[in-house]
């Protein structure tokens, strides 16, 4: 058995996902393809007012006043294709695209549907028109022995077909099903010829000796019996979905009600390949033109949940300020497998890497992203000299040896800000101290140590350190440098 999926007015269906409810207004989308530009496809209200395809905006404006003219996209239709691979593909893994809007299955070797239970089918295609409209797309299914047969009932039903008698039912369909050319279809009509079957009945020989060529092709489309195999199809681990808006946005909420559509009908799509969002790219394009703004978000812990992937975009589009109001807007999931990670007895994880993460995202709008990270080390021995890098929590150190106690390092406690120091010097070495931390004569110096670096740049630094005692017992850490004395740490 086989299974097409037809989508009537493809054109249509990708270019309204976005906003399903212009479906009950008079729409029409025009090829910015051709020139002049002329109307590809029309809402029922649209043809209602006497607007069809082939017709230019100003006729379609002179025939309905309220019509909304709407550009097609090709980057919509490709969106919408590829969804509808990747949810046909949870289905049935041999697939073909036939054409632009149509999807052909082939159902054989599936466990579920090997005995042809015409209530099984019924059930399968069922579903399958269920995960399609999950993702807004309005699918008829066909169901026949061959691709020819479930072609004819996937596009000769409104809902669902299912081809028990192929004969009868070939017979049963209109001519126009096997798509005569024009001329053709003028001359069956003044024969009377209305259905199939009649065509059928005058014979083979005798028809093509009257009409050519093209009648051998009538008959081959209209065999119950003939069929093909398919040109199968893998779909591609490519998740996005984008949208152009009617009139420039200028606030959030109309941006986060599509998103939140976007990111519902991309992790449905994620969920029948097994894959979770590893990253997110969100796309906006501006009415002043240029290169769309671009901003990739990290997932802390990968998933498909719809509600933290949506809040991750919600927190980062608060912070989000354009030079000029937003006509399209695109989101990228990229996917990965999700991973099974096996932690020490001892070993700690975090309860809520997403609450982490929305956290971390809210204090970089309020700070400033260069002033929110972890801090890492620079290489060299200039104190303080840090930079901060966004925090990674899955490639964290391990927890390292603990030295002994006789091994460990003196516990300095670093005063930032370090405070001036008035220091006594004899020979070079410090004789005794004022500051805000220790005061008196020393009793022990130990030193000095110096340091210096970036020699070859306007920023060079040196400095000359100091471990001293008073005789009071203050241990403090004494450095000099070309601003003059401080005390820079303290023993507690």
């Amino acid at each position: 058995m086989f299974a097409v999926v037809h989508f009537p007015d493809f054109v249509l269906q990708a270019g309204l996902r976005g906003a399903p409810e212009l479906w009950e207004l008079p729409v029409a989308l025009v090829d910015p393809g051709l020139t002049p530009l002329r109307v590809c496809a029309v809402t029922k209200g649209a043809r209602s007012c006497g607007v069809s395809e082939g017709a230019t905006p100003t006729q379609a404006l002179a025939r309905c006043q309220d019509i909304r003219i709407r550009h097609r996209s090709l980057a919509a239709e490709a969106a919408a294709t590829e969804a509808t691979l990747q949810c046909a593909y949870g289905f049935s893994p041999s697939l073909e695209l036939t054409s632009l809007g149509m999807v052909t299955l082939d159902l054989r070797g599936l466990a579920a549907l090997a005995d042809n239970d015409p209530a099984a089918l019924e059930r399968w295609a069922q579903r399958l028109r269920a995960a399609l409209a999950a993702l807004d797309l309005r699918a008829q299914v066909g169901v026949g022995p061959t691709p020819n047969l479930a072609r004819h009932a996937a596009r000769w039903t409104d809902t669902l077909q299912i081809v028990i008698a192929p004969r009868e039912f070939i017979a049963g369909l209109p001519v126009a099903a096997l798509e005569p050319s024009t001329h053709v279809a003028e001359i069956l009509a003044q024969w009377g010829i209305r259905s199939v079957g009649e065509l059928l009945a005058l014979g083979q020989a005798e028809v093509a000796d009257r009409l050519g060529l093209e009648a051998l092709a009538l008959f081959a489309a209209a065999s119950p019996t003939a069929s093909r195999p398919l040109r199968c199809v893998r779909p591609s681990e490519r998740f996005e979905e984008v949208f152009d808006f009617e009139e420039p946005v200028e606030t959030l909420e109309p941006l986060l009600f599509l998103l939140r559509r976007f990111v519902d009908q991309l992790c449905l799509r994620l969920e029948p390949a097994g894959l979770v969002a590893q990253q997110l790219t969100l796309r906006l394009q501006l009415e002043s033109g240029g290169p769309a703004l671009e901003q990739i978000l990290r997932v802390p812990e990968p998933t498909r949940a719809s509600e933290i992937l949506f809040r991750m975009l919600h927190t980062h589009l608060e912070s989000v300020r354009t030079e000029a109001a937003i006509t399209g807007v695109g989101l990228i999931v990229h996917p990965s497998s999700p991973t099974q990670r096996q932690f020490g007895l001892f070993e700690t994880v975090l309860r809520d890497p997403h609450q982490l993460q929305e956290t971390l995202d809210r204090l970089s709008a309020l700070l400033g992203a260069e002033r929110v990270g972890s801090p890492v080390r620079q290489p060299g021995h200039q104190r303080d000299a840090f930079k901060l890098v966004p925090p990674d929590f899955e490639n964290a150190p391990a927890q390292q040896w603990v030295q002994p106690e006789l091994l460990q390092p003196v516990p300095w406690r670093r005063l930032r800000p370090s405070p001036a120091a008035q220091v006594e010097t004899q020979e070079g070495r410090p004789v005794s101290v004022r500051c805000a931390v220790a005061n008196g004569k020393l009793k022990i110096t130990v030193g000095p140590w110096r340091a210096s670096g970036n020699w070859w740049e306007p920023s060079a630094w040196a400095r000359e350190d100091w471990a001293v005692e008073t005789d009071q017992g203050s241990v403090c850490r004494l450095s000099r440098e070309s601003e003059g004395w401080r005390a820079t740490d303290v023993l507690d």
